[in-house]
Parts: C-alpha cells; sequence; structure tokens
C-alpha cells in the first residue's frame, strides 16, 4: 500500500457541469499533443448497435495530464461517499492523483493552480489534471 493513498479524497460537483443531460457516455477522447489539447466526445446512447450521438465536447485547453480508467477498476479510486451521480463531472479535492503528479514532476508545478476533474460515466472514468476549467461545448443539430 502506497502512502499517497492515505489521503481521504473528496469529490464535489463541478458547477460547469450544472445543466448538462444525466446518464451521458464517454464517446471518444481526443488528445491534440501538437496544441496540448483534449476534448473528450460525450453522448447518450440509443440503442445497444449504435454508436452514442455525440451532445456535448468537455475541452481542456492547458493540459498537464489524464489517466483513463474501465469499467470496474474506477471503483477502485473511488471511496465510498464517491458515488453520488449527481453531477458526471467531479472537482477532486485533495488529490491522490495530482500528489502523484507534483512527485513524479518533483514539484515543479506546485505554485500553478492546477486542478483534479473527474468525468465518470457508467463504463469509463476520466482524471484531468488542468489549469484552467474546460469548456463545454453543445453539439449543433443535437435536439
Amino acid at each position: 500500500m502506497m502512502e499517497v493513498n492515505a489521503i481521504r479524497q473528496v469529490a464535489t460537483p463541478w458547477a460547469g457541469a450544472r445543466g448538462l443531460t444525466k446518464g451521458l457516455m464517454l464517446t471518444e477522447l481526443h488528445q491534440n499533443v501538437w496544441n496540448g489539447q483534449l476534448v473528450l466526445s460525450m453522448g447518450m446512447p440509443t440503442d445497444i448497435d449504435t454508436p452514442p450521438q455525440v451532445i456535448y465536447q468537455l475541452r481542456f485547453d492547458h493540459l498537464f495530464g489524464y489517466r483513463v480508467l474501465e469499467g470496474a477498476d474506477v471503483l477502485d479510486f473511488m471511496d465510498d461517499d464517491e458515488t453520488d451521480s449527481d453531477s458526471q463531472i467531479q472537482l477532486i479535492t485533495p488529490s491522490r492523483f495530482l500528489t502523484w503528479f507534483h512527485q513524479q514532476s518533483q514539484g515543479t508545478h506546485l505554485d500553478e493552480d492546477i486542478q483534479h476533474y473527474r468525468i465518470a460515466s457508467w463504463d469509463y472514468c476520466v482524471d484531468v489534471l488542468a489549469a484552467q476549467a474546460p469548456r463545454v461545448q453543445r453539439k449543433a443539430g443535437v435536439t
């Protein structure tokens, strides 16, 4: 057991996600290495054979790192009080992931206001370390 895991994390709904459709699935994750942007596409499942229609895109511009966990692996990172599905986008404070990042980068970014965002859907969990809040874009033509 690593000592980092001694940090008790608390998840609070990210205010910027208020009003988003509930029950969204992560449909695509794209990192543009050239400009440092990470884009997460989220949509609603229609039926089992059709990919979900993308409704929203979350755009992170100032990215420090991210990780993607699938399915049951996510539960290992969740504390008991983190199962509240009030928001699919949460801020994690304090953050074991951010502590690990500062250890790996030898404290180079300690003076920056880095936030840990967790985007959780039933099948995937994406943890993002970013210095700016993501921009939420609603896809045009979606009813």
